[in-house]
């Protein structure tokens, strides 16, 4: 019931956040329709989903961290993952960034009509790379030699000797 409580409570907590994220969103918008200026807005739709995925994993990192099992950071997954999710909210923002006379990579005019169609490669991508980087800090694992052992250990202890 504990356990129940404390997701359950995340699981508020964090759609109040979501729900706040909206509104100011909302603002940032219409501020930036005033001003004549969307920046703004582009950079809080490719970072707020990054918030959104930290705080989807939030609860389970704190809890791995309260039992002090993380013993490092997992690169690989981070490489994997987070990167190729971080590149597409990077690529994203690019064009509102104030670069003059720097050339664009040339796989960007495909990824451009995708990227700006609407925000949702944004969205998806944000999360992602929100959730990658607290997943990524490993938790002691045991490898599947000892998990195997043991099994087998267990198996042995209820196997009748004759």
């Amino acid at each position: 019931m504990k356990r129940f409580l404390y997701y359950f409570i995340w699981s508020i907590a964090i759609a109040f956040i979501v729900y706040l994220g909206l509104q100011l969103q909302e603002l940032v918008n219409e501020r930036g329709q005033m001003n004549f200026n969307p920046v703004p807005y582009w950079i809080y739709v490719a970072l707020f989903p990054v918030v959104i995925g930290l705080l989807l994993r939030t609860p389970k990192f704190m809890l791995e961290r309260k039992e002090r099992r993380i013993q490092g950071f997992d690169w690989s997954k981070f490489l994997a993952i987070g990167i190729p999710a971080f590149a597409v909210i990077i690529l994203s923002i690019l064009p509102f960034m104030p670069l003059e006379n720097i050339p664009y990579p040339s796989f960007y005019d495909p990824f451009n009509l995708i990227l700006f169609n609407g925000t949702t490669a944004q969205t998806i991508a944000g999360v992602v790379f929100g959730y990658t980087l607290l997943d990524s800090f490993k938790g002691e694992e045991r490898g599947l030699q000892e998990t195997t052992s043991d099994l087998f250990n267990a198996v042995m202890k209820f196997t009748p000797k004759g």
